[in-house]
């Protein structure tokens, strides 16, 4: 191959480089661009649609069970009466009490203040949602045992009105000698409970003179104000 040929051969290799770099930056690149944009809308569409679709089932959802919430929304509104009625929870409290065979029964409501949400409860109901309520804190103690307290607390959940369990102690009862005091085969212990019980809507103030409820039908003491009572173990 002479000098001529060489010549033309890199003038045409030189040729065919500048078509390939033109056609890669003048017309592959913005088709490609234009491609990455057209795949990256498709894809942004698409989680939309899935959004919709997500958000339509979820409608359809709420309007199949709409019966059922709309039957919920009335019986909490039940369980949160308008007025504290406290003398009223006492004595169904009581009642509980009494079946469950819990004795020495001290309840102690305080005042009432308003929430934007029940804290969270151990085996009572949970606490209603975001609203306009008041929540009385209320402090209770009894003795009984083990079972005895469970049937309490089983027996508070489900209670015509709703009260929420926040925390729950108990000890064993120790008589004056030292000995642990027994019925049967199980120990008694000293309970306390502090719950909380629910007003719609939220009360300004406190009743000024809340009614101290007679001693409970287990013998006991029933107060509407006054002290709680130390407990050791938490469960």
């Amino acid at each position: 191959m002479d000098r001529n040929d060489r010549n033309i051969l890199i003038f045409g290799l030189l040729i065919l480089l500048l078509l390939a770099v033109g056609y890669y930056f003048l017309l592959f690149s913005p088709l490609r661009q234009q491609y990455l944009a057209a795949y990256e809308e498709r894809t942004q569409k698409e989680q939309q649609r899935a959004q919709l679709e997500q958000s339509v089932a979820e409608l359809e959802n709420v309007r199949r069970n709409a019966p059922q919430i709309e039957r919920n929304i009335l019986e909490y509104s039940k369980r949160l009466p308008e007025q504290e009625e406290i003398p009223t929870l006492i004595v169904q409290i009581e009642q509980i009490a009494e079946g469950a065979g819990a004795t020495q029964l001290l309840i102690t409501p305080e005042d009432p203040g308003a929430a934007g949400g029940g804290t969270a409860g151990g085996d009572a109901a949970a606490a209603p949602a975001d609203g306009d309520f008041s929540r009385i804190p209320i402090t209770m103690s009894f003795e009984g045992t083990y079972l005895e307290m469970q049937d309490f607390l089983f027996r508070l959940k489900n209670l015509s009105r709703l009260v929420t369990v926040n925390e729950v102690t108990f000890e064993e009862l120790e008589e004056e000698g030292g000995s642990t005091t027994v019925a049967g085969a199980e120990e008694i212990l000293t309970v306390e409970i502090l719950a909380e019980t629910y007003v719609q809507p939220a009360s300004g103030s406190a009743s000024p003179d809340a009614p101290a409820a007679p001693g409970g039908p287990t013998g006991g003491t029933t107060a509407a104000q006054g002290g709680t009572t130390a407990a050791g173990g938490t469960t």
